[in-house]
């Protein structure tokens, strides 16, 4: 949303850590914070943005320094995260620039539901270790009916993120698996969903609700057209 980089201070170091962060190989020399107050004073941020349940006591130091701080939730719609662009741009002051990312978010967005039609008598889940799955009240659970399919985890009773176990996997019968890495090492699973029905969406592009949400659309729809 900023149209100089150099306008960002610092960022989590979780920024630069490939499991969490889309833009871990973009990050140039911006500096790399593991939210302590004594990192970030020296710095003198004109705001501190911050996430829910993290960095509790350097944001209470934060503010009674006097630094503005912007405590920002999860978005669990794809409407809820153009709301959360809209309101960082405006704390930037870059209210244009957070109109035109999300203008460009829908476009290529919508371009892929119209793409996708057909989908909504079909299931999919997504499943990660240990029987990870997300439900209802979630941003993957909005990804899904966005397309017009169903959410099997959300239909067993799942409501936010938890595990969906195996046996109800099975009888559930998704259509599509939806997995972060590319290899089922699980026997059960290898026997019952073969390659046509697995697609691999990396964790990276639901961890922050925003520009990576285009990919995991764009690329849905290549694995769904390329298996039709």
């Amino acid at each position: 949303l900023l149209a100089a980089p150099d306008k960002i201070a610092s960022l989590s170091y979780l920024a630069a850590d490939s499991r969490y962060s889309f833009f871990s190989e973009e990050l140039g020399d911006i500096y790399l914070n593991h939210a302590q107050a004594e990192e970030l004073i020296p710095l003198q941020p004109d705001l501190v943005l911050n996430s829910q349940f993290s960095a509790t006591s350097a944001v209470n130091l934060l503010e009674g320094f006097g630094y503005p701080t912007k405590t920002l939730g999860f978005p669990a719609t794809l409407q809820q995260a153009f709301q959360q662009i809209q309101e960082v741009a405006a704390l930037l002051g870059e209210v244009e620039r957070g109109e035109a990312l999300i203008r460009q978010m829908q476009s290529r967005i919508n371009a892929v539901r119209e793409s996708l039609s057909g989908l909504e008598n079909l299931s999919a889940v997504f499943y990660a270790n240990n029987g990870f799955s997300f439900g209802s009240n979630t941003l993957r659970d909005d990804f899904l009916t966005s397309l017009g399919l169903r959410n099997l985890a959300a239909e067993q009773g799942l409501s936010g993120s938890g595990k969906l176990a195996l046996e109800r996997l099975i009888s559930g019968n998704p259509d599509y698996l939806l997995v972060d890495q590319p290899l089922l090492q699980h026997p059960v699973l290898k026997s019952y969903f073969p390659a046509e029905r697995i697609i691999v969406l990396p964790d990276t592009l639901f961890q922050c609700a925003g520009p990576s949400m285009i990919d995991a659309y764009e690329i849905i729809l290549r694995s769904i057209e390329m298996n039709r």
